[in-house]
């Protein structure tokens, strides 16, 4: 039987920043060659949706064109990555020495310098996640993706996975162009907090639930 709703959360593609291991919370570089032809590679193995609701960065609205050109696309602010403050467009290797934020790696809960800390960053997901529930009752459809940041996923994926399939936010992995389905099966299930069923996309090689 066909789930009531399935909404896939995908990664962007690849950039320049993401293969040289920067942190891009809210900085705005477009898909890198390495990227794009990636995309290439994995667009005809995703199914089309009939909307997408997208981070209102370039990196995400450019992968929503990319894969799915055809469905409408809704862009927000509140899907953004954790913004990384003055560390924005800084590698591991440039901050190790800083002592601010080799106790930012311990606790994460401190906000990076000029950036939001982990507590500030899930309260505005779940407001984003509240606004797409609303969003697509009023559509009327019953498959939709989301293509964000790997942060946004892994938390959005930690709040709303299947009970029986619960892991912590890093436990997630999450490539970029990949992502995972998840679908519930009956409108009451919808109307609770975690769905019933979720597959990785677009290579769905596992199922659980």
């Amino acid at each position: 039987m066909d789930d009531y709703m399935a909404i896939a959360f995908i990664r962007h593609g690849l950039t320049d920043a993401n293969e040289r291991g920067k942190y891009i919370g809210w900085s705005n570089p477009s898909l890198s060659r390495k990227g794009i032809d990636k995309l290439k590679q994995i667009k005809r193995s995703y199914k089309p949706y009939e909307g997408c609701f997208s981070s209102d960065l370039n990196r995400c609205l450019e992968t929503s064109h990319f894969l799915f050109p055809e469905a409408s696309i809704i862009s927000s602010p509140l899907l953004r990555e954790l913004h990384f403050g003055k560390w924005e467009g800084l590698t591991y290797e440039d901050l190790k020495g800083n002592e601010e934020y080799q106790y930012w790696i311990t606790d994460p809960s401190k906000s990076p310098p000029g950036g939001e800390g982990i507590h500030q960053f899930i309260k505005r997901v779940e407001v984003a996640w509240e606004q797409i529930k609303g969003q697509i009752d009023s559509l009327n459809g019953d498959r939709y993706s989301v293509i964000t940041h790997g942060g946004v996923i892994r938390h959005l994926l930690t709040s709303l996975s299947p009970k029986s399939d619960h892991r912590s936010f890093w436990d997630w992995e999450v490539s970029h162009g990949n992502g995972y389905e998840l679908g519930w099966k009956t409108e009451e299930d919808w109307r609770d907090q975690n769905c019933t069923s979720l597959r990785e996309v677009p290579l769905m090689a596992r199922a659980n639930g």
